[in-house]
């Protein structure tokens, strides 16, 4: 699938940020997908520390490293590359993103308290706002290897929301999941030509964001559509509140913006 054609990884040496990667590869076809696994440093904050900051600037060089060494033997046999960029994590990813034309970025849903990850900070928020392409945010689960066997998504008939619905059916044929579809609030009410319209589970009293974040602890992945709204229109969107509040990993699915 298009979606999964080129990936951008964001690797932190974290056990989140080795999720977000060992997520695109499960998502991914072997064939016709590549996988760039990005480890950003940023210096800057160590070179402040005065007398000690060259001790901070290599201990943060050698954590990136062995995250890239622990992407790249993850990545073994997969077409793709592990690497270490200089520079603050978001406009790295972004710089990354761009150049490959990347169709979707897969980030960890949170960081740790290893020294790389505090300097990291929050990426997600903003990569969303972007808009610019689909966005995996990964969360590990309970125990066990991460397979999306139960998919939930949510539908308002819109077409973002219908493109959503297409790709988890694609990972579910592709994986052998089962795709559960939630319409809730005036979308609960919604009628539609196709069978997709007959799938739909009705939540007329509940909120979206709600009816999601409901289903997702008992969910492996959670798929929602976004009309790609940049900057200020993006703000307490669906897909952000979703992507932050939900008990398990999270597709943002990119659509154009028709607002």
């Amino acid at each position: 699938m298009e979606l999964f054609a080129r990936i951008v990884v964001g690797v932190d040496g974290t056990e989140w940020g080795l999720q977000a990667l060992s997520q695109a590869m499960t998502l991914a076809p072997d064939d016709g997908s590549t996988l760039d696994a990005v480890t950003a440093v940023d210096t800057a904050p160590a070179v402040r520390t005065g007398f000690e900051a060259s001790y901070w600037v290599g201990l943060l060089r050698k954590e990136a490293h062995e995250a890239r060494d622990e992407a790249a033997a993850k990545l073994a046999g997969r077409a793709g590359s592990a690497r270490v960029v200089e520079g603050r994590p978001v406009p790295v990813l972004r710089q990354a993103r761009d150049g490959a034309d990347a169709t979707l970025i897969a980030l960890g849903g949170k960081r740790s308290s290893r020294l790389l990850g505090i300097v990291l900070g929050e990426t997600v928020t903003e990569l969303l706002h972007d808009g610019a392409c689909s966005v995996l945010v990964a969360r590990p689960p309970e125990q066990g290897r991460w397979q999306p066997r139960t998919i939930v998504v949510g539908v308002d008939g819109s077409p973002a929301s219908l493109s959503g619905l297409a790709c988890a059916d694609d990972i579910s044929a592709r994986l052998g999941g089962r795709v559960k579809a939630v319409a809730a609030g005036e979308a609960a009410t919604i009628e539609g030509d196709g069978e997709w319209a007959d799938r739909l589970e009705r939540r007329a009293d509940a909120d979206p964001v709600v009816a999601l974040l409901d289903r997702s602890p008992q969910a492996d992945l959670v798929v929602v559509g976004s009309r790609s709204l940049h900057g200020v229109r993006a703000l307490g969107s669906v897909s952000e509140r979703v992507a932050h509040g939900s008990a398990c990993s999270v597709l943002v699915v990119h659509s154009p913006d028709t607002a």
